[in-house]
């Protein structure tokens, strides 16, 4: 446990090396650990930069202690309520190595639904989330993803440039927001607003997905102020504060 320990907000990755450092202890021994706890998915490695953070597995058992407590279950609320206001499925959406994951979502209460069950890896530049991910990432991460895993089309209007796709990230970063029409997969609309750590980084991406056609702009608008305004309730919550709209 005492490799777990290590990571933290303001170190959330290590390397081999540091580990054994940290913790006083041979290189050797650590891979064992560091082995153990990857197979259990307690941790994983970058594959860019080699370096282990905390992984999907510690996650899931957060979220049965969260639950125990109460924690999540006032999160749900909020994703629920938000998927009946938008009628749509709403997604929690985290970097994941070399791809994003879903991490929680709520099925739309509509009648025509997309829907992806938590767990599911997306691409690295696949919709709203993910660009909304990196538009908060270090520069440094865009340029070595772009490098090795290439802006791949994944619908008509996929961004496929690395000039436009740097851009448009700029753009997320400045209203804060993502918005994919039809460049994660063709006629699909995506929104997402960041989630954040009380320390103020990023934590992760909320995102609503659905089908743009008779989408009016008046509802786009609609949609986009109550997901922007979710995920900054969603921050307040963690940050032990209410939010605007609780009074």
């Amino acid at each position: 446990m005492d490799i777990l320990s290590l990571f933290t907000d303001e170190h959330p990755e290590w390397g081999i090396t540091e580990i054994a450092r940290g913790l006083r202890i041979q290189k050797s021994l650590v891979h064992r650990m560091v082995k153990t706890w990857e197979d259990a998915r307690f941790l994983r490695q970058d594959p860019l930069t080699r370096k282990y953070s905390l992984g999907f597995g510690l996650y899931q058992m957060g979220i049965l202690a969260a639950r125990r407590i109460g924690f999540t279950t006032e999160i749900r609320a909020i994703l629920k309520r938000l998927a009946t206001q938008v009628e749509a499925t709403v997604y929690i959406v985290v970097r994941d190595g070399d791809a994003n994951r879903i991490i929680d979502s709520f099925e739309s209460p509509g009648l025509v639904r997309i829907y992806s069950a938590p767990g599911t890896r997306i691409p690295w530049n696949r919709g709203a989330s993910s660009k909304l991910l990196y538009a908060f990432a270090p520069a440094p991460d865009v340029e070595q993803m772009i490098r090795k895993f290439g802006l791949i089309r994944h619908a008509r209007k996929t961004i496929t440039s690395p000039g436009e796709f740097r851009k448009s990230l700029k753009q997320i970063r400045d209203r804060g927001y993502a918005i994919s029409d039809g460049e994660g997969f063709n006629d699909i609309l995506g929104i997402a607003a960041p989630i954040f750590y009380p320390t103020g980084s990023l934590m992760a991406a909320l995102q609503t997905t659905m089908h743009s056609a008779g989408l009016s702009e008046t509802r786009r608008g609609e949609i986009l102020s109550a997901v922007v305004a979710t995920a900054a309730e969603i921050t307040d919550l963690l940050r032990g504060r209410p939010s605007d709209d609780a009074g």
